[in-house]
C-alpha cells in the first residue's frame, strides 16, 4: 500500500539546496516563518536563525514574484520592515554608518539611497545587508569642499546657476555644514535597476533648482551633470523604463532621458500641462504601458494645525497623441506606491493583502521634513473611490526620523 502523505514527515532533513530553492518562492515573512519549522539541529536552520537575528544574509538568488512591499522605519541600530503581507514588523540589523542618523532620499529595486552625516550618498539593501557607497558629494557640479586651516573638511559651498549660457549665478553661494548640506541638496534618487544584476545607474534630482546628475553604481568616481535649463527642469519624479529615464516636471512635462557615456540626451515627448508648479507629483506607468500622473494635495487639519497631511490623491493618463492629461477614476485591480520611494504600481491580483485602487503614500514633503523632524508622518492609504485616507496600522509606529519609505524586499546578492 502506497503510504499517504504525513504532516509528521521531517521534511527539515531535506538537502538544504532543496530547502532554499523552495524558500526562494517564499514572501519576506512567510520565509521568517519556515524558518522556525526546521529542526533546530540541522545546518539550514542554524543559517535561518542567524538570518532572523540580522546576523548574516539570507542564501537566496532570486525570488519567483517580487515580495510583497514593505514599510521601512527605523529604531536605534536596525531598520524594521512593516509587512504588508502579515502586518508585522520584522528588524534587520544594518552596517554603520547608523541608519537612525542618516537621511532616506530613495527606495528602488529592494534597495534604500541614504545620506549620512557627511553629506555622502550610500545604497543599502536592508534584506541582505549590503552597501555600496555612491560617488561623492563633492563630485556633483554645484557642490565645492571647504577647507579649513588644515587643510581638513570643514564644509561646503552651494552655487546656484543652471546650464543656460552664458552662465549666470542667481545668489551667491551659500555654505553650508557637512551634516547639513544634504537636507537642502538632495530631493530623490532612482536607479535603473538592482544593483546585483550589474549596470545599475542611479539618477538624482538635486538643488539647485530640481536639476539632474547620474552616476553607474560602482564605476563612476563622479556625478555626470545633465545640463538643462532652468526653465526645462524643476523636475519632481523620474522612472526608468526601456532603457531609458522619464522625468516629470513640476508642471506635468515628461522628459526622456537616454544615457549614453557621461551625457544624457533628452526628449521632450509631453508638453507642460499645469496652469502652477505642483511639488507633489509623481510618475507611474501601467503594464499596458499607459503613463500616469499622480497629483497629492496636502493640507492642515484642526486637531493638528501645524502639521500637513494628505487630503486628495488624483491620477491622471498622460495622452500623448493630444498632449493632454485624462482624468483617471479607477485604477481596478492595481495599487500604487509613493513618496520617496521610485512610483510603481502593483497587481493586488497577485497580492491579495494590499488594496485594489488605493494609493499608499509615505511622507515626502520635502521643506517640512527638515523643519519638523519630531512631528508626526505624513503616512497613509488614500481610497480613490472613497476619497478618504485610512491608516496603514493604528497606532502608528513610524513617527520620528528619517521618513518611513516604501520598499520591496530583495534577497538578490551581489556577486564578487
Amino acid at each position: 500500500m502506497e503510504e499517504s502523505p504525513s504532516a509528521d514527515h521531517n521534511w527539515s532533513n531535506m538537502p538544504a539546496d532543496v530547502l532554499t530553492t523552495v524558500f526562494g518562492q517564499l514572501e519576506f515573512p512567510d520565509l521568517s516563518h519556515s524558518a522556525a519549522k526546521l529542526s533546530p539541529l540541522t545546518s539550514i536552520a542554524r543559517y535561518f536563525k542567524l538570518w532572523r537575528r540580522g546576523s548574516c544574509s539570507p542564501p537566496l538568488r532570486h525570488l519567483q514574484l517580487p515580495p510583497n512591499p514593505c514599510l521601512v522605519y527605523t529604531t536605534v541600530g536596525a531598520a524594521e520592515l512593516f509587512s504588508l503581507a502579515d502586518r508585522n514588523t520584522y528588524k534587520r540589523r544594518t552596517p554603520d554608518p547608523p541608519i537612525r542618523e542618516r537621511n532616506i532620499l530613495g527606495s528602488s529595486q529592494g534597495w534604500l539611497v541614504t545620506a549620512d552625516a557627511r553629506s555622502e550618498l550610500h545604497l543599502l539593501n536592508p534584506a541582505t545587508r549590503e552597501q555600496l557607497a555612491l560617488p561623492s558629494v563633492a563630485t556633483i557640479e554645484q557642490v565645492n569642499p571647504v577647507l579649513d586651516h588644515a587643510g581638513g573638511l570643514e564644509g561646503y559651498e552651494l552655487s546656484f546657476y543652471d546650464a543656460t549660457l552664458p552662465r549666470k549665478e542667481y545668489e551667491e553661494p551659500q555654505p553650508y555644514m557637512l551634516d547639513v548640506l544634504r537636507d537642502v541638496l538632495y530631493l530623490k534618487v532612482v536607479l535603473s535597476c538592482d544593483p546585483s544584476s550589474g549596470d545599475c545607474i542611479a539618477m538624482m534630482i538635486h538643488n539647485p533648482y530640481r536639476q539632474l546628475s547620474f552616476a553607474r553604481v560602482g564605476c563612476d568616481k563622479r556625478w555626470n551633470w545633465v545640463t538643462t535649463s532652468f526653465r526645462d527642469s524643476e523636475y519632481s519624479d523620474c522612472i526608468f523604463q526601456d532603457g531609458a529615464f522619464y522625468a516629470m516636471n513640476l508642471l506635468g512635462g515628461i522628459h526622456r532621458y537616454t544615457i549614453g557615456g557621461s551625457c544624457a540626451t533628452r526628449d521632450i515627448i509631453f508638453k507642460d500641462t499645469s496652469p502652477y508648479m505642483a511639488h507633489n507629483v509623481y510618475i507611474s506607468r501601467t503594464l499596458s504601458g499607459d503613463v500616469l500622473q499622480i497629483w497629492r494635495f496636502t493640507g492642515y487639519t484642526y486637531r493638528e494645525p501645524e502639521e500637513p497631511h494628505t487630503t486628495r490623491i488624483e491620477v491622471y493618463k498622460a495622452d500623448f497623441d493630444k498632449q493632454k492629461i485624462v482624468a483617471v477614476h479607477t485604477l481596478g485591480d492595481d495599487a500604487l506606491f509613493i513618496g520617496h520611494n521610485h512610483t510603481f504600481r502593483i497587481s493586488t491580483k497577485d497580492y491579495p493583502g494590499l488594496l485594489p485602487n488605493h494609493v499608499y503614500f509615505t511622507d515626502d514633503a520635502k521643506y517640512w521634513l527638515f523643519d519638523g523632524r519630531e512631528g508626526r508622518r505624513d503616512v497613509g492609504i488614500y481610497s480613490l473611490e472613497e476619497k478618504r485616507v485610512k491608516d496603514v496600522v493604528s497606532p502608528q509606529h513610524w513617527l520620528n526620523w528619517p521618513v518611513p519609505v516604501w520598499i520591496t524586499p530583495s534577497f538578490t546578492k551581489i556577486l564578487k
